[in-house]
């Protein structure tokens, strides 16, 4: 007899594609920038579904490595408004006790935008109740090559043999070590895909897509997606 499925608890970390921006301001004949800003809009609202629903961790994916393929101008919009949101969002993310940290390379990032964030950062990283994890300029592949290089350098250098390499070292090496890999990955926009992002810590994590674009996205959006969540079974290949 085949076992019942057993409803889950919330989610630990929950990741999010928030993908649409660009979609929902051509649909509704605006700038692309009013896209962007609606979509900080939406950030906040999965910030709150967050913590309303007792979720300690998510990972957004902000700027993908590829993004910098898009015209200048909208690349430099992308970055005033970063720069601005790190700026503006930051009193409101301490009082809820929002922890802010970042993955990715943001060196890259135009020095406003790197400013803003890396304030941001330190301005709540003594804040425990959610941890709000923002990819920047990040790639899952440049991740992984990014781990294989500090683990192969340990190896010419004798300190590391190649022997003593498995998952856990390599998770170690990863951009968020101490973060537990995620447990539902919600991605907007209507696609199916996972687009570069989180590739090794996405392995046995719950996907949900859904058909509207992420400026549309609120929090009883995120609380459908929970509830959805617990009621999946996971196996992780058992």
């Amino acid at each position: 007899m085949l076992q019942a499925p057993i409803p889950l608890e919330s989610p630990r970390h929950v990741a999010l594609i928030m993908d649409g921006n660009r979609r929902w301001a051509r649909t509704h004949r605006l700038p692309v920038v009013e896209g962007y800003r609606r979509g900080v809009t939406a950030l906040r609202a999965a910030v709150r579904g967050a913590l309303a629903t007792g979720v300690g961790r998510i990972t957004v994916y902000g700027f993908s490595t590829e993004n910098w393929r898009r015209s200048s101008h909208e690349v430099d919009l992308i970055m005033s408004l970063c720069a601005a949101c790190a700026r503006s969002e930051k009193p409101g993310l301490a009082k809820q006790g929002v922890r802010v940290e970042v993955i990715g390379d943001l060196d890259a990032f135009a020095f406003p935008a790197r400013a803003a964030v890396r304030d941001l950062v330190r301005a709540t990283e003594h804040n425990s109740r959610l941890t709000l994890t923002l990819a920047l300029n990040y790639s899952g592949r440049a991740e992984i090559v990014r781990a294989v290089r500090a683990i192969a350098r340990n190896v010419a250098a004798g300190t590391l043999a190649p022997d003593d390499i498995d998952e856990q070292l390599l998770s170690a090496h990863m951009y968020a070590p101490h973060a537990p890999d995620p447990d539902l990955l919600i991605r907007t926009g209507g696609d199916f895909r996972v687009s570069n992002f989180l590739l090794y810590q996405l392995a046995y994590t719950e996907l949900l897509t859904l058909p509207l674009m992420w400026p549309d996205f609120t929090e009883e959006h995120f609380a459908e997606a929970i509830a959805e969540f617990t009621q999946r079974q996971r196996r992780f290949g058992g």
